[in-house]
């Protein structure tokens, strides 16, 4: 297949890791601060500092929230928060591959005494959500799924905010949406990997606690066994003097601070959104017109814009082969594709469209739609 070279986005379109902002793409490591001591003082003011408070102006967090920057990716936050802050009672929502890790396999891990109750969330049946037991000490939830492309409306995440009970921290895994949407701040907890709306490398996470939180964190090794890592404790205690508690990845939080001042000189989240859904909106207007692709949340309401996931409609077509032929053009922005979560039965393709795949506006997706339409053109003549 001979893909025509003015055809071909030169952005990348996985849903992570995520194309970065251009001048840090530009960046000489060097520059980065890789190889400084996480104690420097002048790395503590100026990077952990600065980018902590910095995070906070862009999440319009109030004063009294704690950032920290936790070393590893989003799974050991998850891990972290499960650990050290449920009080016996844990309970969420699955809405897809990444919910299910957190409430399933990181939570199914913890003492058999811990309660745990977990609802599966019908977006084609939205009281499926009333069961969901509010009162758990701990309840987790995933505002945007990455693997699905399910999303929790600003609306039913304050109802559940407003449904907690009086010893109930509310805690959110907002990795796929972090600087894409303009989430409400009705939570306790809130954590994400930078690798995706932020274009930022792995290797270190960024958790929001509330005084509630903080609190709770700090009596926990009190009152139970928590494995040294996991004990968000000591994460507190360096946070509040803007220190990581281990070794960081220096390079992930500067291309974080990066990205965020990018944001705040530019709107803000506000403005980072709606670039966010006019992409999506591109994408999706491509689909609707070409008729082999339809989303797969059905359902705009529930739908994230952030990631989109699209069905194949025509049986002719697998995304095997999609992806393939884009990786045939041995371009590095397209060796990844746009592949579907393993976990996702459908035939789909998944697709970022977060602020940084294209910064100026929407010319890389129609490019990408364009490529699309010649991939698939291309298949229907060798089915004939």
């Amino acid at each position: 297949m001979k893909i025509p070279q003015s055809f071909l986005p030169s952005s990348t379109f996985a849903a992570g890791p995520a194309q970065g902002l251009e001048e840090v793409r530009e960046t000489a490591l060097a520059e980065t601060f890789f190889e400084r001591r996480h104690r420097t003082p002048f790395i503590t003011q100026e990077l952990y500092k600065k980018t902590a408070l910095d995070l906070k102006k862009l999440f319009k967090l109030p004063k009294d929230y704690l950032v920290i920057f936790f070393p590893g990716g989003a799974t050991a936050a998850m891990d972290a928060v499960a650990w050290s802050l449920n009080e016996g009672s844990v309970s969420g929502l699955n809405l897809g591959a990444f919910s299910e890790l957190w409430n399933k396999k990181i939570c199914g891990a913890l003492p058999p005494d811990v309660k745990k109750d977990f609802v599966d969330f019908d977006y084609k049946n939205p009281e499926s959500a009333n069961k969901l037991n509010a009162k758990s000490s701990l309840v987790l939830l995933t505002p945007n799924e990455t693997s699905t492309g399910l999303a929790l409306p600003d609306i039913l995440l304050k109802e559940i905010y407003a449904r907690k009970g009086k010893n109930t921290l509310v805690a959110w895994d907002a990795t796929s949406c972090a600087g894409a949407r303009a989430l409400p701040v009705c939570f306790d907890v809130m954590l994400f990997a930078g690798q995706k709306a932020f274009g930022a490398p792995g290797g270190t996470c960024v958790i929001f606690l509330s005084p509630a939180a903080v609190k709770r964190a700090l009596a926990a090794e009190r009152k139970k066994e928590i494995p040294y890592f996991l004990n968000l404790s000591r994460a507190v205690q360096k946070a509040l003097i803007f220190q990581p508690f281990n070794t960081p990845c220096n390079t992930t939080i500067w291309a974080i601070g990066k990205a965020c001042a990018y944001m705040l000189k530019r709107g803000g989240l506000k403005n980072m959104q709606a670039l966010t859904l006019e992409h999506a909106e591109t994408v999706l207007n491509y689909a609707q017109k070409s008729r082999w692709l339809k989303p797969l949340i059905e359902e705009e309401k529930y739908r994230s814009f952030t990631t989109l996931t699209l069905k194949i409609a025509d049986p002719d077509i697998k995304d095997s082969q999609i992806n393939k032929a884009l990786a045939a053009m041995k371009r590095a922005n397209l060796i990844d594709g746009i592949e579907k979560y393993s976990s996702v039965k459908e035939n789909s393709l998944r697709i970022g469209c977060f602020p940084f795949i294209d910064a100026k506006g929407c010319t890389q997706f129609k490019k990408l739609c364009r490529t699309l339409d010649f991939i698939y053109k291309e298949l229907k003549k060798v089915k004939k």
